[in-house]
């Protein structure tokens, strides 16, 4: 019994203090409503015990087998990371080719003294909407904790990705997105997109995500030679 309860406790505490990957000083945030695929039942031990509770954990670090198609030797594209790669690239001014997005992928990705953090609104795993998860539970405490790590750490990005979740994301940027889906949260560009992986839909091309980091790298340096 003592041990179902130190496993329940370090659930709910996951819930409320697990926000993703990477890492939180990189310049580039990702944002979602919740880890795809199924809970591990270990993980919330191993998050609590391992990675001391942290807010984020390296990619690397945490991986299993599960994740050897997506960072192995051989890695193919991840249908959700990679498009969120290419627009990191190209926000970089970085090529975003196939070979780029899966070198990255594979090396870089959500490090801990990488580039981006992968955060969530919700800590528990769910393959889709239909899956029975608690993803409501602490979620107003969550994205207030975010907003304040937004403040803290001052991201030059943030990418908010899931129109479903819209009210949410309105809340954690301070507001409603424009026509175009942009809003300046201080210093921080946001913006609001679909799902990489849509479920009844194509997923958008890849020419449609290098865009997008083109455009947000557009409007952060026409921001930044204003205010020089």
């Amino acid at each position: 019994m003592t041990s179902d309860r130190i496993l329940e406790a370090d659930f709910d505490e996951m819930g409320r203090r697990w926000f993703g990957l990477g890492n939180l000083r990189g310049s580039c945030w990702f944002v979602g409503m919740e880890p795809g695929g199924t809970e591990d039942p270990a993980w919330p031990s191993e998050w609590a015990t391992k990675f001391g509770a942290a807010p984020v954990v390296d990619l690397a670090e945490c991986s299993g087998d599960e994740n050897r198609r997506w960072l192995g030797e051989y890695n193919v594209m991840h249908p959700t990371w990679s498009p969120l790669i290419r627009t990191r690239l190209a926000y970089a001014g970085l090529p975003a080719d196939d070979c780029s997005v899966l070198d990255y992928q594979r090396e870089k990705f959500c490090r801990s003294d990488g580039g981006e953090a992968f955060l969530e609104l919700s800590a528990y795993a769910a393959k889709n909407l239909d899956v029975d998860v608690p993803r409501e539970r602490y979620i107003d405490e969550r994205i207030a904790d975010l907003r304040a790590m937004m403040a803290e750490y001052r991201p030059e990005i943030v990418v908010c990705y899931g129109a479903t979740y819209r009210a949410y994301f309105n809340d954690l940027c301070g507001g409603d997105f424009d026509d175009e889906g942009f809003r300046w949260a201080g210093d921080t560009l946001c913006v609001l997109v679909p799902h990489p992986k849509p479920r009844y839909k194509e997923p958008q091309p890849a020419e449609t995500w290098i865009s997008l980091g083109a455009e947000l790298r557009a409007r952060v340096r026409e921001r930044s030679s204003a205010a020089a």
